[in-house]
């Protein structure tokens, strides 16, 4: 009888435990092998694959969502590492919007190794946030170990890289130029420079300090061939005190594309 309970029991367990896997949303969770760039620097992925129709976050996730972090400091023969985030979706309606990706995606990880002829260790620990009809705080503890002679470069990773906000530095783009009054910023766009990156906008994403303002292309205004885009229009957040002009940055989201602004002009 106590042998019946006891295999009853672990059944259970067992059954148990597979609910909750499934339930979480997460399928797997992998680092994949990348390439050495000519700069010494080394290219890898994340690969994170959910359940059908579940989503999770871009580093910022809007006004609804759960900001992912990540840590890499029990990586091994690694100065440093960095999450290249693809252009991202925006999902939701009316004040329950967000920003992420659903059921899967590649998030390349640039990693600048100590010394480049000694393999490494690159040790991933991450909080993401992965939802459907209800959100999950998901831990993910992952490493992978690599020799110092990666040199086939992996087309998925390079089409997440591809999909990654354009540098303006690199189109040579005008900055945007700065106005500020009242407590609030508006951002001066040359609008031909939008139409040489984007196709179309979906969201202005202004980071100034630690504020965030999320502004939908529609509160935007276009006048006399420039786009005006203010923190006013933006989600609830206050500027800072003090507002370093060349610390400003700007992500322009727009339907498989998305462009970046470092700084602006007075």
């Amino acid at each position: 009888m106590n042998s019946l309970r006891f295999i009853t029991l672990f059944l259970c367990i067992i059954i148990c435990n597979s609910l909750v896997s499934h339930s979480s949303g997460l399928v797997s969770a992998k680092i994949t092998d990348g390439w050495i760039k000519r700069d010494q620097e080394l290219i890898f992925g994340l690969q994170i694959n959910l359940e059908k129709d579940w989503k999770t976050y871009w580093r910022l996730p809007g006004k609804t969502g759960l900001r992912p972090t990540f840590n890499f400091n029990s990586s091994e023969n690694i100065l440093a590492a960095e999450i290249m985030w693809p252009t991202p979706i925006i999902f939701g309606e009316a004040d329950l919007w967000s920003i992420g990706y659903t059921d899967s995606v590649l998030l390349p990880i640039k990693v600048t190794p100590i010394d480049i002829l000694k393999p490494l260790k690159l040790s991933v620990k991450a909080d993401i946030g992965i939802c459907d009809d209800v959100c999950v705080l998901q831990t993910l503890d992952i490493s992978y170990s690599a020799k110092p002679n990666l040199n086939r470069t992996n087309q998925k990773i390079m089409a997440a890289i591809l999909s990654s906000p354009i540098n303006s530095n690199e189109l040579s783009l005008e900055l945007p130029k700065c106005i500020i009054n009242d407590g609030e910023l508006t951002l001066k766009l040359n609008k031909k420079n939008l139409d040489i990156g984007l196709k179309s906008i979906s969201l202005f994403v202004i980071e100034v300090g630690n504020s965030v303002f999320f502004v939908n292309s529609k509160r935007s205004r276009i006048l006399d061939d420039h786009v005006f885009v203010s923190t006013a229009e933006g989600t609830d957040s206050e500027l800072p005190t003090v507002i370093s002009r060349d610390r400003i940055r700007t992500t322009i989201i727009g339907p498989n594309q998305s462009l970046e602004f470092f700084g602006c002009s007075s």
